[in-house]
């Protein structure tokens, strides 16, 4: 077993840092932030709609359909969650 008049060795001993120091770090972590924020944004700004995904994954599905018949929802909350799951399965 260990000593108990020993004391423990501090992990976090001589790391310390001046202000300016943490500052500078903090403006670096939020410009990474800020860009990936940024990335993201165009991705997402390029990325097709839920609409657009929708026709065209049902695109097959319509076409067998017969004529005059549409797609409907079978329960109140369909209309929300199917472009949600497709947009989670793309």
């Amino acid at each position: 077993m260990s000593d108990p008049s020993q004391k423990p060795e501090d992990e976090l001993a001589g790391t310390e840092q001046p202000f300016v120091s943490h500052l500078m770090e903090l403006r670096d972590r939020l410009v990474r932030a800020l860009a990936a924020v940024g990335v993201a944004a165009a991705v997402l700004a390029l990325f097709p709609g839920p609409a657009e995904l929708y026709d065209l994954l049902a695109a097959p599905l319509v076409a067998h359909l017969p004529a005059g018949t549409t797609l409907i929802a079978t329960s109140v909350i369909s209309p929300f969650m199917v472009p949600l799951k497709i947009l989670l399965m793309a």
